[in-house]
């Protein structure tokens, strides 16, 4: 990337947990990919087209998509937001070509989360065309939780080492992967050595909605979401859309226009066995917490091969207008998922090839964890269980992806759990849309690094199943659950259902059972809770339709960020 002044071209302007869980057995096998008794009808494929335009919905709409369909849609807004992105205004494609030449992408110049819901409550920049919009970044957040600087502004944090070089990067991962998930291809230093650090972002039309209103922070949330909780409870679906984003009296009900996007992104620090040119990379933002308060470290630029960051996973959420529950598709980079071994010339061992399917080494492998967790499903009456000897004995990583399972209730801590294979294989289908979209990567922008990533999942009508166990149909495994081994490696990640319980450290496909004050009334489900409704029907929802459907569920339109509103401090823990 260069050092291009972004400050100074956008002074001119105008003015980011998905968390699963599905029971596993010691040695169970990967489930076969299968196409059959899908959930819709077939429909005519999309053309692949290379496009700075993001498309409007899924033609014939996504209800009656097939999931060919939904990959295509997939891929074009993978390719839209990817687009190189104009200098002068935020989410704007050039005119140019999708190349690899490009210093930042359309998603990249969205507004982080802390740039939505600043930890001061109030926006970058007051009322205007776009509510600041456009104003260069700036990361603030709660000058009683970071501390207040001299010659910074309040919410403002000071750089580790004293001083800061080029620009604000548009990458400020304030987010600690939420299972702990590690890279065993990343050096273990520096700071933050393997760990994974996510970001999320919004587009504008999310910022506008939320900014015209004062639910940045300004004005609390609590009557309407409630008021929302109980319509889509009541009525099983969702308020109509706002008919348009800057309308400060329309807020009755939380329902965002059509067209609001959010995104998470996961990237790590690139070691010496990465191909640099299979990652598209940027300078990024992190954050370390010593004993003397925050502070934050710039990476390098691209030329500096000893702090370059790749892209590692991107999940998108967009509303359409023929899916209020939103499209759910998630992208990773191909080199992701290894062998913890190299070969015999020093090479990765990858479990997959590039367009998702299973290479010959991932073909061999049984068992999706080391050491194979196994996890009972929650009943009605009787929590989910982990079973402690399954957790025996941790594993000491070295080239794959893993992760350190803390300590919480009565899950023991293991230090540490690799991370084989997925849980449930991509699709037949994705696979040969992924081959299709690669290609034409490869002919028209070979030097891109858009080509080394594939879709893994898409979401874009919701599937239900019965409660306290796995899904079974009709329909695809890996859809229902949604996920990746990035954002959700863990098996309390890779295949969600219902709700959370005892924190985030379980899930269960009924309602609380120890914060009982936290079900909700009317529960259309009864004992089970249902996260998602759509077209007068409650479902069982999976991954991360599921998963963000809890906040359906409690009037927030699927978004934890609106939920969450002021983000009042970076996610920093110790990550030895």
């Amino acid at each position: 990337m260069s050092s291009i002044d972004h400050k100074r071209l956008f002074f001119s302007g105008a003015g980011l947990a998905l968390l699963c869980a599905l029971p596993l057995v010691s040695g169970a096998q990967p489930s076969k990919p299968t196409n059959a008794n899908r959930p819709v009808a077939k429909a005519t494929a999309l053309v692949p087209t290379l496009s700075p335009k993001l498309p409007d919905d899924i033609p014939g709409g996504a209800p009656n998509a097939s999931l060919e369909q939904a990959a295509n849609f997939a891929w074009q807004e993978f390719i839209a937001i990817n687009w190189p992105a104009s200098s002068k205004r935020r989410e704007t494609p050039t005119a140019g070509a999708f190349d690899a030449k490009a210093d930042v992408r359309v998603w990249e110049t969205m507004r982080g989360r802390v740039e939505a819901y600043p930890g001061t409550s109030q926006p970058i920049t007051a009322r205007g065309t776009d509510y600041g919009y456009d104003a260069p970044p700036r990361y603030l957040y709660d000058p009683l939780k970071v501390g207040r600087h001299p010659g910074l502004e309040d919410g403002e944090i000071p750089p580790c080492d004293g001083s800061v070089q080029g620009h604000t990067p548009w990458h400020n991962l304030d987010e600690i992967d939420h299972n702990n998930v590690r890279a065993g291809l990343s050096p273990k230093g520096p700071y933050p050595g393997q760990q994974i650090l996510l970001e999320s972002k919004v587009n504008r039309t999310h910022f506008v909605y939320v900014a015209s209103r004062g639910w940045t922070g300004q004005t609390s949330l609590r009557q309407s979401a409630r008021r929302t909780g109980e319509y889509v409870r009541t009525e099983l679906h969702a308020p109509p859309p706002a008919k348009r984003a800057d309308d400060p009296a329309d807020t009755r009900y939380v329902s965002f226009p059509v067209h609001a996007m959010e995104v998470k992104a996961a990237w790590r620090r690139l070691g010496p066995l990465d191909d640099p040119t299979h990652f598209y990379s940027s300078r990024v933002r992190y954050y370390a917490n010593p004993k003397t308060g925050y502070c934050f470290a710039d990476s390098g630029d691209a030329s500096n091969a000893q702090d370059r960051w790749g892209l590692l996973a991107l999940h998108i959420m967009y509303k359409t207008a023929s899916a209020p529950y939103f499209v759910w598709a998630t992208f990773e980079q191909v080199d992701n998922l290894v062998a913890d071994q190299l070969d015999a010339t020093g090479h990765p061992v990858h479990i997959e090839l590039p367009d998702g399917s299973l290479s010959p080494a991932g073909a061999a492998v049984s068992d999706a964890y080391t050491p194979n967790i196994r996890l009972v499903p929650a009943s009605a009456t009787v929590a989910q269980r982990f079973v402690p000897e399954t957790m025996r004995p941790p594993l000491t990583p070295h080239n794959q992806l893993y992760y350190h399972q803390e300590a919480a209730y009565d899950i023991p801590e293991a230090k540490y759990i690799g991370i084989n294979r997925r849980i449930n294989p991509t699709p037949e289908t994705i696979v040969e849309v992924n081959r299709a979209w690669q290609s034409l990567i490869q002919q028209r922008a070979p030097d891109s690094p858009f080509r080394h990533y594939r879709l893994v999942s898409v979401q874009w009508v919701p599937m239900t199943k019965d409660p306290g166990g796995g899904f079974k149909g009709p329909g695809e495994p890996s859809i229902y659950y949604a996920s990746n081994v990035i954002i959700e490696g863990a098996p309390v990640a890779q295949a969600f259902s219902g709700q959370f319980s005892h924190g985030t450290s379980k899930f269960s496909d009924y309602v609380h059972r120890e914060l009982v004050f936290l079900n909700p009334k009317p529960n259309p489900g009864g004992a089970v809770f249902l996260n998602t409704f759509f077209a007068g029907k409650g479902f069982l929802a999976g991954g991360c339709m599921g998963c963000h459907g809890t906040r359906q569920a409690y009037g927030s339109d699927w978004s934890f960020l609106l939920d969450r509103q002021q983000v009042r401090e970076p996610e920093v823990k110790d990550l030895k």
